[in-house]
């Protein structure tokens, strides 16, 4: 059974470090709306480790890297076959031809 993590998002460094800077900037400049980009930072930086594939833990990282793989192979069948039939058709052309 795979384990469950129900508060991955809060363990992503930096995000935290985004949120960080913008608490920081706003302290300094005292406009505190700059906590809003912070915070659109920080879903910005979990959208990034999403994509790819950070946040997935290392079975799902796995899993990712074997589909990748297996996606990879995919396309190299389907150009190898495209090949086949594109010198399959010009034969049957030439014959045709004669």
């Amino acid at each position: 059974m795979q384990k469950t993590r129900p508060f991955w998002f809060l363990l992503d460094g930096y995000g935290w470090i985004v949120f960080l800077m913008s608490v920081i900037t706003a302290f300094i400049i005292q406009q505190w709306w700059v906590v809003l980009l912070g915070i659109i930072g920080y879903l910005l930086a979990l959208l990034v480790d999403l994509a790819g594939g950070r946040a997935l833990g290392q079975t799902g990282a796995v899993r990712l890297a074997r589909a990748e793989q297996e996606n990879l192979e995919l396309k190299a069948e389907q150009a190898r076959l495209l090949g086949a039939i594109r010198e399959r058709d010009e034969r049957l052309s030439k014959q045709v031809d004669k």
